[in-house]
């Protein structure tokens, strides 16, 4: 079994989880957010064994091999600098960081780690946004003009 651990209890942490379980010869081991007594309520919640309030108490779980960062977008270069510095693989929400710098950073890192690292990328999924990406350019030089249109009201 891949035992992984999840950093970031909000919406998309506990989506990540119910991934992970329906992959099967994986066990989410254990559960962190920014303080102990959430990290322990949302594992109760989930039913995830072990629950912590700091990203370096998490790190240092027994076993664990993978790390998925669920966190705030601010937050991704710091944690995922953590998680490769512990030699753990890391599964990160996108954005990877904020910067290109950081991101060539992060790829040496994890390449001088030897681990695996991924980024999430699941709209590219979404049959929405493959219905767009098959559209010919002319429709969607439109949809964006009119997204332009209603974000700057």
């Amino acid at each position: 079994m891949i035992q992984v651990g999840i950093i970031g209890s909000g919406f998309i942490g506990p989506a990540h989880l119910e991934a992970l379980r329906r992959v099967g010869d994986i066990e989410v081991v254990a559960l962190c957010d920014g303080s102990l007594e959430m990290a322990q309520q949302k594992a109760r919640q989930l039913n995830v064994a072990h629950a912590y309030g700091s990203v370096e108490a998490l790190l240092a779980h027994p076993g664990l091999q993978v790390v998925h960062n669920c966190t705030p977008n601010h937050l991704h270069a710091r944690i995922n600098r953590q998680i490769l510095s512990a030699g753990l693989h890391v599964f990160s929400e996108k954005p990877l960081c904020m910067t290109a710098e950081e991101a060539r950073e992060l790829v040496a890192l994890a390449e001088s780690a030897g681990v695996i690292h991924g980024v999430s990328f699941v709209y590219r999924q979404f049959a929405m946004v493959q219905q767009a990406a098959a559209m010919p350019s002319d429709k969607k030089r439109l949809i964006r003009k009119k997204s332009w249109h209603y974000s700057n009201k």
